[in-house]
């Protein structure tokens, strides 16, 4: 007749299902209980064991955890504690799970917009007083402003130049007008930025002046 294939008994389903970590066997010793112990069990029994110290040296319960023997309070109520709570079930999950649910809704914002925290309705926000808001100088874009030569200036994005004050008997060359006009008013155009930059080069007592913020996209 063929071997028997060796068969393992599960006494409970509970053990199949819950998939918790036991311990069986240390090394050639068995551990004397029919599901074996659980590794949850052990964090309770030193989180008891833990507790246990701690309260042994709180000022007024001190004194009443004095009165007992070592071996009820370091080891009797430990023990009693790890299995209480490893029986012990809160909705059908563990203590420790229960708690980290509870600590963790606590700490979870009760207003939400967009996944983000946000001010809890009927919340009043107090008003800025003033805002000061200013272009950026490193951004694409050219800001209100006004520059007296001499100055150089490196122009990365397209403008349309106009001429004011130009004497009257300047004549039609433009780069006469140009030399001869006191100020140049400078208005972004909203083009792509220029494949090389233009350097302008500003005369003393020129006046550069910049009109509006344009786009530059």
């Amino acid at each position: 007749m063929p071997e028997e294939t060796p068969r393992k008994v599960v006494r409970s389903y509970h053990l199949v299902f819950r998939g918790r970590w036991r311990i069986y066997r240390i090394q050639n010793w068995r551990v004397p209980l029919p599901g074996g112990l659980e590794l949850r069990s052990i964090g309770y029994w030193l989180a008891c064991l833990l507790a246990v110290v701690v309260l042994g040296r709180t000022p007024v319960v001190s004194a009443a955890m004095a009165t007992l023997p070592e071996s009820l309070r370091l080891v009797a109520l430990p023990l009693i504690g790890a299995w209480a709570l490893s029986r012990w079930e809160v909705d059908g999950r563990s203590p420790h799970r229960a708690l980290f649910g509870i600590v963790s809704w606590w700490l979870r914002p009760r207003a939400v917009a967009g996944l983000r925290r946000c001010p809890a309705v009927g919340s009043v926000l107090t008003p800025v007083d003033r805002v000061t808001m200013a272009p950026d100088l490193y951004g694409p874009k050219y800001p209100r402003g006004r520059i007296v030569g001499p100055a150089r200036m490196l122009l990365r994005y397209p403008v349309q130049v106009s001429l004011e004050g130009v004497p009257l008997g300047a004549k039609r060359n433009r780069q006469e007008r140009l030399a001869t006009a006191k100020s140049w008013r400078l208005r972004p155009t909203g083009g792509p930025a220029l494949h090389r930059g233009k350097t302008l080069e500003v005369p003393a007592g020129r006046v550069v002046i910049f009109d509006g913020i344009g786009d530059a996209r």
